[in-house]
């Protein structure tokens, strides 16, 4: 990397920091919620609201309200309960029950040295995962990736964002946070949609190819691509 070339770096969770199976990470996650709320609704109906509630969420365009409010209105629109009815049994699943998914996360090689990488240019570090999971959730994900929450400027979740990946105002808002011009941040991930999509707002991106994540019919564009490894040695070029 050229010295002083990028006043930030964005850096994705899933599949660039943590290796993670998410085909069977995601049904477990599901399951697990469902059985929470046994006393409430049917496993299979629940599942077909979360996902429904997610995706309302993901689509939404209303920098009014962050994701949380955004997920929760319709989530329990759909389920006839009231977020305060629902709150005890979602504070203690992720308090409790979350953690014990920590089978399906996995360090990979080359994490932390990416991050020292950054740390060593003095510019802001963030995590910009999707921010569909509350902190809990995030910051757990964090841990099984050998990272610390600390290590970061910002850490993107569903309380503290507006957007979620691929709407590039996600990208846009990360950069207003920190306040860095879109320009002059790199954005750096494993999925071809979802993370090169921040070049719609002007960021450089990196294609992490360790476990790349190809949508189908969407032709990945990006300035760089390499290993995990191949990007700690770019943030480490002067």
């Amino acid at each position: 990397m050229i010295k002083g070339k990028y006043d930030a770096i964005l850096l994705d969770l899933d599949g660039t920091l943590l290796d993670i199976d998410l085909d069977q990470f995601i049904p477990a996650y599901v399951k697990s919620l469902a059985g929470r709320f046994s006393d409430y609704i049917e496993p299979h109906t629940f599942s077909a609201h979360l996902f429904g509630s997610t995706i309302t969420m993901v689509n939404n365009s209303d920098a009014a309200k962050n994701n949380r409010e955004v997920f929760y209105e319709d989530f329990c629109r759909r389920i006839g309960y009231s977020y305060e009815n629902i709150k005890p049994v979602i504070d203690d699943f992720y308090r409790n029950d979350f953690p014990k998914l920590s089978c399906w996360g996995r360090k990979v090689p080359h994490s932390e040295a990416v991050i020292e990488a950054v740390l060593a240019q003095k510019v802001p570090l963030v995590l910009a995962t999707n921010p569909i999971f509350p902190p809990e959730a995030v910051y757990q994900r964090i841990k099984w990736a050998g990272l610390s929450a600390d290590q970061f400027s910002l850490v993107t979740t569903m309380d503290n964002m507006h957007f979620c990946k691929p709407n590039p105002e996600y990208y846009l808002e990360i950069a207003n946070k920190i306040n860095c011009p879109p320009d002059n941040c790199l954005m750096a991930g494993n999925d071809t949609l979802e993370d090169l999509i921040a070049a719609e707002v002007g960021m450089e991106t990196f294609l992490v190819d360790d476990y790349i994540l190809h949508r189908k019919g969407h032709d990945p564009d990006y300035n760089y691509r390499g290993s995990l490894e191949d990007l700690a040695n770019f943030l480490k070029e002067e």
